[in-house]
């Protein structure tokens, strides 16, 4: 069937004024805009506990353990649950030193938590940075390169303090958009974070 032209004219117009009332996508500025008033706002929050999955990966060797993390200011208390009755690793510190209590309740002190990990479970946690990348932030330091934001202003991807972070997916926790899976990098060291509540969000 053979359309008229005035019509086909009218139908191609038509299509080209809905495709122009579309929402393009943020400028860079726009993204900029939304992580500063982001970072603004989290930047606040101090105190807070998750529970989550943790997937440890070195080499050939690897694991996996439940998580329960309280933050206050600069102290912390982790919990790292080990599948199949294996216990629990209870981490606790501030920025005085840190200890760290087995299943078998032993327990070890050290000046930092990257020297008792790395002693004992030969793998690190670095709490005093991941304590702001689990709320999609930057460290205050050193400075982060290769930050990459996503369409509303939220932290995808950034290199800080000798590891790679990426956010993979966003939750609504309250009204912020927090963290719901992470990937760590530093080496041959990957570190997966699932977050699957925060039963006191920051705050």
């Amino acid at each position: 069937m053979i359309r008229p032209l005035g019509v086909m004219f009218l139908a191609l117009l038509s299509a080209g004024c809905a495709d122009q009332t579309r929402p393009s996508a943020p400028t860079a500025e726009i993204r900029a805009q939304q992580w500063t008033a982001r970072r603004a706002v989290l930047e606040g929050q101090q105190s807070w506990v998750l529970d989550g999955r943790l997937a440890v990966q070195r080499g050939n060797e690897g694991g996996q353990a439940r998580i329960r993390w309280a933050q206050t200011g600069a102290k912390f208390e982790l919990k790292i649950m080990a599948p199949m009755s294996r216990g629990t690793y209870l981490l606790q510190g501030d920025q005085g030193g840190v200890s760290m209590e087995t299943p078998d309740h032993r327990r070890y002190d050290a000046p930092d938590l990257a020297t008792l990990m790395t002693t004992h479970l030969r793998w690190n946690l670095p709490v005093a940075g991941a304590r702001y990348w689990v709320l999609g932030l930057p460290a205050p330091k050193p400075a982060p390169t290769n930050v990459v934001l996503d369409e509303e202003g939220r932290l995808t991807d950034m290199a800080q303090d000798g590891w790679r972070i990426s956010v993979l997916d966003y939750q609504l926790v309250g009204a912020q958009n927090l963290p719901r899976k992470l990937f760590l990098m530093a080496n041959d060291l990957q570190l997966r974070i699932a977050i699957t509540q925060w039963p006191t969000p920051p705050h």
